[in-house]
């Protein structure tokens, strides 16, 4: 997953810039339109990681175009090469919908965009690490230069990995770089010595023997959390597509848990990947996707994602990406705040 920062000063420049612009759907379904006028077409956008990939499952087995249909709505998934692109394109509401994490979440809405997640896709479990040559401690990080993507999940991973240790920041040395380059910098150059990078890279550095995971997303349960959400406009105008998507990705789900079809998914999701199939298992085994709808709803209204968004929040406000400290963040259904964690959605799929 190509997970870079960006600024909530570009956001919300992109945000201002394109306001008043066509885009993905914010003014589909209007009143203007009359109450039979059929919704404009729904645009989500999402990148490659693997909890992603059943995106590329939804689109290939024809999981999404069928409850589309069933729900008389169009629905579009657009995959971008850039994940920074991806999310830059939600802020200037030229996509409906986009694939990003929490933390990514908290800057468009503090921008202005109303942002409404919908779908837990998954948890980093162990996916995202702090990755250090061979006899070095997290202690040793002390002066160290560490590889990795400034602002982004990886920053706030080490944070974590440092505070936890109560090891100060300012001792170590960041140095900017997108975050699947610093893992190929640890694989292809002895003298890069730390990275914070994701999957592939971790299991490939450790069975290469030219690395040790010392931290990882598992050592902070919960908090690296990938979601699907809505533009909260189009979820108001437009609620049956974001029905329709929420039950293709729960389709997609069941294919993946169910024997019969699980290796034929896990094939497909490992071609869109670029990944061998091996390769790809191995990047799951790092990734709790939410394959149950009833474990989503129960996330969402759950108090652990309460507490990871405040220290998220403190996070952005520390690295000056929002600027209210305060910043609300809503749950439930119906929540008026610019950020908000609506389990509704995956509710009716689990009845």
């Amino acid at each position: 997953m190509d997970r870079k920062f960006f600024c909530s000063t570009l956001l919300a420049i992109l945000s201002l810039s394109f306001s008043g612009c066509g885009g993905g759907g914010s003014d589909s379904g209007s009143a203007e339109n009359g109450k039979n006028a059929v919704p404009e077409k729904v645009t989500i956008a999402w990148s490659v990681w693997t909890g992603w990939m059943p995106f590329k499952l939804m689109e290939k087995e024809g999981l999404l175009a069928k409850r589309a249909k069933e729900l008389g709505v169009e629905v579009e998934l657009v995959e971008f090469k850039g994940y920074m692109d991806s999310v830059q394109a939600f802020a200037a509401k030229k996509v409906d919908a986009c694939a990003m994490t929490s933390m990514e979440a908290l800057q468009p809405a503090s921008s202005g965009v109303p942002t409404v997640a919908v779908i837990v896709n998954d948890i980093s479990n162990g996916g995202d690490g702090i990755l250090v040559r061979e006899g070095m401690k997290l202690e040793d990080l002390k002066g160290q230069k560490v590889l990795l993507e400034q602002f982004s999940v990886s920053h706030y991973l080490l944070t974590r990995a440092l505070a936890e240790n109560g090891i100060p920041e300012a001792e170590v040395a960041i140095e900017n770089i997108p975050g699947d380059d610093a893992g190929k910098a640890f694989l292809t150059d002895d003298s890069v010595k730390a990275v914070t990078t994701w999957n592939p890279h971790l299991f490939l550095a450790k069975e290469s023997k030219k690395g040790n995971v010392i931290f990882d997303s598992s050592n902070i349960p919960g908090e690296i959390i990938d979601l699907l959400v809505f533009n909260g406009d189009t979820l108001k105008k437009n609620p049956k597509a974001v029905e329709a998507v929420t039950l293709a990705w729960y389709d997609a789900m069941a294919l993946i848990t169910n024997p019969e079809t699980r290796e034929s998914a896990i094939a497909t999701m490992a071609e869109g990947a670029g990944a061998s199939v091996e390769e790809f298992k191995k990047m799951l085994g790092g990734t709790n996707l939410y394959t149950d709808a009833g474990e989503a709803v129960s996330f969402f209204q759950g108090e652990a994602v309460k507490a990871t968004m405040l220290k998220i929040r403190d996070f952005s406000f520390k690295q000056e990406l929002i600027k209210d400290k305060d910043f609300e963040i809503g749950y439930g259904a119906g929540s008026s705040a610019l950020l908000s964690f609506d389990p509704s959605f995956a509710a009716k799929v689990a009845k």
